[in-house]
């Protein structure tokens, strides 16, 4: 669960917008009432954001899907046609 996703803010957000998003996505009801709480711990917790910023929610979706700037054949991540398996990468296989 990604709690910057659950909640609708960036990574900038104040303790003031992330109670106003809670808020929000509360009525919205597109997140349960306890994912939204634990969104809301986590952000408020100093300790905890940092940990969350460092290690968690990197978007790799971009370079999944093709397109967009991102061709099919680039080395980077390259999805099997409809699977969720990713194909290994062999662009590093060479180098000693």
């Amino acid at each position: 669960m990604n709690p910057y996703e659950v909640l609708a803010i960036s990574h900038g957000a104040t303790p003031r917008d992330i109670v106003q998003a809670a808020a929000m996505a509360l009525r919205e009801k597109k997140y349960s009432a306890w994912e939204i709480a634990e969104a809301r711990k986590q952000l408020m917790d100093p300790e905890a954001r940092i940990i969350l910023d460092f290690v968690h929610y990197i978007d790799i979706e971009p370079l999944i899907k093709p397109g967009k700037g991102n061709d099919s054949t680039d080395p980077i991540i390259i999805l099997t046609d409809g699977s969720k398996e990713l194909e290994r990468l062999t662009i590093f296989d060479s180098q000693t």
